[in-house]
């Protein structure tokens, strides 16, 4: 647990982000959600959805936001596979002889 300090320091970023009057709360919230599927943190997905209805965010917007996670992460796999391929090609033409 982070000491009190701290804690409050982070409290009070998260405060300035959650109402950061840029965004409207109901993005903002979107935003929130989409960031806490991202990263696989279940206690914070638990925590947004709990906050939705209130927001009245409607079940066909959180599943757009799942769309566009599910699309972003998607796309991070298959880049990443395309680097290691790149990247084992080129050693291989580095280590064959001519």
């Amino acid at each position: 647990m982070l000491p009190g300090q701290q804690q409050k320091a982070f409290g009070e970023f998260y405060d300035t982000v959650r109402e950061n009057r840029i965004l409207d709360p109901k993005t903002t919230l979107l935003l929130h959600l989409g960031a806490a599927m991202a990263l696989g943190c279940s206690p914070c997905m638990e925590y947004y959805l709990g906050q939705v209805e209130g927001a009245g965010i409607t079940a066909e917007e959180i599943g757009a936001v799942q769309g566009v996670v599910m699309a972003v992460s998607a796309g991070k796999v298959n880049a990443q596979l395309g680097e290691v391929e790149r990247r084992i090609r080129k050693e291989r033409k580095e280590t064959s002889p001519a």
